[in-house]
């Protein structure tokens, strides 16, 4: 076969072009810091560097969920200090009130105490989070707990001491309403406690307790003052029993945020990996086919033969 000519310029620009090509790609690697440029330079690369993408991506999600979770679990746990001391007081005043020595006045005095004390206990119970209240179960958007005009407590417009069969069905259902989070794959975490596990329902709730405390404290009956102390013992129990609760379940949160955070290093690394360039190595190649290239044109000089134009000059 004779080569022509022609098909000598045509085989060096498809060379030269490739050299280009190769120059480029190195070029763009040291200009953006990544080794792939599209998919086809490397196939199983890319289909890793999307799965790590993909579980980045999971992660970043599970570490805000703990994040937010544990937000919440720190505000009910303020809350439910604040409770403790609100119930720990109006065990004080009652053990005080139960003394034989205090007068009809000392006693009307604890009285006037423990009536500020109600209505910071509902305030406490309607404590919120990020605009949300986090004792009113699913519902976080209006205050849970409320006081009637005759003084009851009302959650969510239910009175939790009424006697009606019914009412009391409702409220036992509101418990079972929690808030919760998505912390791993199919791992779920309650992060609230509904109101009504934490004041009761019923008669002997903790409202009706301490209101019945102070009622007592204004006539003097120590009967009721000495029946409401083993009470109060019980509903700070209850409480306490929950803020245990709740420092169980942040410590576990912090536990996986720790190994969330360490799988986000280790998945960061592989991701980079496969897409992050080494600058050195780049560098180099990119220099190396600079020189190819320029070589290619030098070659080409040779290739392509003066034409009659060169001549007439």
């Amino acid at each position: 076969m004779r080569v022509t000519n022609s098909m000598l310029i045509n085989q060096f620009l498809y060379n030269m072009n490739n050299n280009l090509d190769k120059m480029q790609k190195h070029d763009y690697q040291l200009a953006t810091g990544k080794k792939i440029f599209r998919p086809s330079d490397d196939p199983v690369g890319i289909t890793r560097s999307l799965q790590a993408r993909t579980d980045l991506s999971k992660l970043e999600r599970y570490i805000q969920n703990v994040s937010d979770a544990k937000a919440w679990l720190t505000q009910s746990e303020t809350s439910l200090m604040e409770m403790n001391e609100i119930i720990k007081r109006a065990y004080d005043l009652a053990v005080d009130g139960a003394n034989s020595t205090k007068t009809l006045e000392d006693r009307q005095a604890s009285a006037k105490e423990l009536r500020e004390l109600e209505e910071h206990l509902v305030q406490a119970a309607n404590t919120t989070f990020g605009g949300r209240y986090i004792f009113g179960g699913y519902n976080t958007v209006k205050d849970p707990f409320e006081l009637s005009e005759d003084g009851a407590l009302l959650y969510n417009g239910k009175d939790i001491k009424s006697e009606n069969a019914e009412d009391i069905e409702k409220l036992r259902g509101y418990i079972k309403e929690s808030i919760e989070y998505e912390i791993g794959p199919n791992t779920n975490m309650q992060v609230s406690i509904n109101g009504l596990e934490l004041l009761g329902i019923g008669e002997g709730n903790v409202f009706d307790v301490i209101n019945g405390l102070t009622n007592a404290l204004e006539t003097g009956d120590t009967d009721i003052i000495d029946e409401s102390v083993g009470t109060l013992q019980k509903a700070q129990e209850n409480i306490l029993s929950h803020i245990a609760d709740v420092g169980g379940k942040y410590n576990r949160l912090e536990m996986v945020e720790y190994r969330y955070k360490d799988d986000y290093i280790n998945y960061t690394g592989v991701k980079s990996e496969v897409e992050d360039v080494d600058q050195a190595e780049a560098t180099m190649q990119l220099k190396m086919a600079e020189m190819v290239y320029r070589s290619s044109l030098a070659v080409g000089a040779r290739i392509i033969q003066p034409t009659l134009v060169d001549f007439l000059r």
